[in-house]
């Protein structure tokens, strides 16, 4: 039980410090997520971050559990806004949303990379108990 109050904490931790490190220190001047959805190609996330060559390795770590955030965001309120119909796709979608409410844009973004540091810290933690316990037979 400690243990999984530990795992819960890092991920939490490191959700927090990548949106620090995101919003705080990676912005330059006003920027706004909905303008930039809604001009932007489908994308994913993760792969641009891991891709991304401009960012050191060690930047890129802490950047993941803002890019898991933004991807599950769009492949979820994006998706209900696309199914209501509203915008042409899920990105479109989920930037109209930012752009109509601002300060929901801020309360998504910082949930959904809490969300993204748990998710990276906790899957992992579980599939791997899993498969220690399988071979262990415990």
């Amino acid at each position: 039980m400690k243990y999984k109050k530990i795992i819960f904490l890092i991920g939490l931790i490191w959700g927090l410090i990548s949106f620090w490190l995101f919003e705080f220190a990676g912005r330059r001047g006003p920027f706004s997520m909905g303008n930039y959805l809604m001009d932007s190609k489908p994308f994913i996330a993760v792969v641009d971050i891991i891709k991304a060559d401009n960012i050191a390795w060690f930047l890129k770590l802490l950047l993941l559990p803002y890019a898991v955030g933004l991807d599950l965001s769009i492949w979820t309120i994006g998706l209900i806004g696309y199914i209501f119909k509203y915008g042409t796709s899920s990105f479109q979608a989920l930037g109209k949303v930012f752009i109509n409410y601002p300060i929901l844009e801020w309360f998504i973004v910082i949930i959904y990379t809490v969300l993204g540091g748990l998710i990276l810290v906790i899957v992992p933690y579980y599939l791997i108990s899993y498969i220690v316990a399988k071979f262990l037979k415990i």
